[in-house]
């Protein structure tokens, strides 16, 4: 039994010995898989000249980390996620990519950890509030998972709508954190329109269920002004204030249809 093991040894240090050899020195670990021709294989050797060339870029690290991670290179994709995080103690995108990377590879604490990094340098980005919710909720840790979802929907309510994000479909604890917001959703309704995270549009079109590029947040446009609500307990809308300049959509009126005027003043009774 010892000499198979023996042998089993010496087969496999034979066959990781030719394995190097492959490899030129200094040749990143995924390079010789490859595939000319392969469209997603090209765009990581584009990806990785334009990183060549400009090193020191945090948001070509985390382009290029979240091509490797789609390749299932995984350790070069958290190679590139750390650098970029590195180098820019400010970036936040890279640290909640690498948390996804985790989650993809079924290391939850390492995932935990990495979007708790997102959060303290981008407390305002509400995705990585919402994922560090929902693994919370698989660890059973409904009073933080609660927190965390609260805080997602504070910052952007659509994250409660499927059609925006699908995973809300998962929780069984979304009731609670909208009701945890409701009287914080009152407080803002009379503070006005102004009292949000000033850059918050930027990541209302940020999809939630795979990572993320500098792209997706720097072109995101900002969004129309809208007549928002938020519901009472029994379900009546309450108005929320709305922005300078605008107005509230009269009732009855198609869309796009122009207002009504202004009803005519009241007659002056003539003087007795």
């Amino acid at each position: 039994m010892r000499n198979k093991q023996s042998a089993l040894f010496l087969v496999a240090m034979a066959f990781s010995a030719i394995v190097l050899a492959q490899v030129e020195p200094g040749e990143p670990f995924y390079r010789k898989y490859l595939v000319t021709g392969n469209a997603l294989d090209d765009r990581i050797l584009e990806e990785e000249r334009r990183v060549n060339a400009d090193p020191g870029s945090a948001a070509l690290r985390n382009d290029f980390g979240n091509l490797l991670a789609e390749r299932r290179f995984v350790e070069d994709a958290r190679m590139q996620y750390e650098k970029a995080l590195e180098l820019d103690k400010s970036h936040f995108l890279a640290a909640y990519n690498l948390g996804l990377l985790w989650e993809t590879e079924g290391k939850p604490a390492r995932a935990i950890a990495a979007y708790r990094k997102s959060i303290s340098r981008k407390p305002g980005f509400p995705q990585s509030h919402f994922r560090l919710g929902r693994l919370y909720e698989q660890r059973g840790w409904e009073s933080r998972a609660v927190r965390e979802y609260a805080k997602a929907f504070r910052l952007d309510a659509q994250m409660r709508d499927p059609r925006t994000n699908p995973l809300v479909i998962d929780s069984r604890l979304i009731d609670r954190a909208s009701l945890e917001n409701y009287p914080r959703d009152l407080a803002v309704a009379s503070m006005g329109p102004d009292h949000v995270y000033a850059d918050a549009w930027r990541f209302r079109s940020a999809p939630i269920d795979r990572p993320l590029s500098t792209d997706d947040i720097e072109d995101s446009p900002a969004p129309e002004p809208v007549d928002a609500t938020v519901k009472a307990p029994d379900g009546r809308p309450v108005p929320l204030p709305l922005s300078p300049g605008q107005t509230r959509p009269q009732q009855g009126l198609p869309p796009g249809a122009p207002p009504l005027p202004p009803p005519a003043p009241e007659p002056t009774p003539p003087p007795r």
